[in-house]
């Protein structure tokens, strides 16, 4: 559960950079390379226990290029505690 809420927030982060990415082309053509976005490697570091009543997630990007997207994620519980982290790559 911990590596697919990870993996969630990890690809809205770089469908976000990859829209921006993408700039001025045709909103067609944009949809259709989004869509695609996928995981094509990932790492999970796995902290603490994943205690507590409420989780979040938090992404951000590490880096940007013309069909890559490399995301940092983080996982909390509601103590702020640090349950685990992951390291992402998707191409779109």
């Amino acid at each position: 559960m911990i590596a697919t809420a990870l993996d969630t927030v990890g690809g809205l982060t770089a469908m976000v950079a990859a829209y921006q990415r993408l700039g001025d082309i045709d909103w067609k053509e944009k949809t259709e390379r989004l869509s695609k976005l996928g995981t094509v490697d990932m790492r999970v570091d796995y902290l603490k226990p994943g205690r507590g009543e409420s989780f979040v997630c938090h992404g951000s990007i590490l880096r940007t290029g013309n069909k890559l997207v490399v995301t940092r994620m983080e996982l909390r519980n509601d103590a702020e505690e640090l349950i685990a982290t992951g390291t992402a790559t998707y191409l779109y």
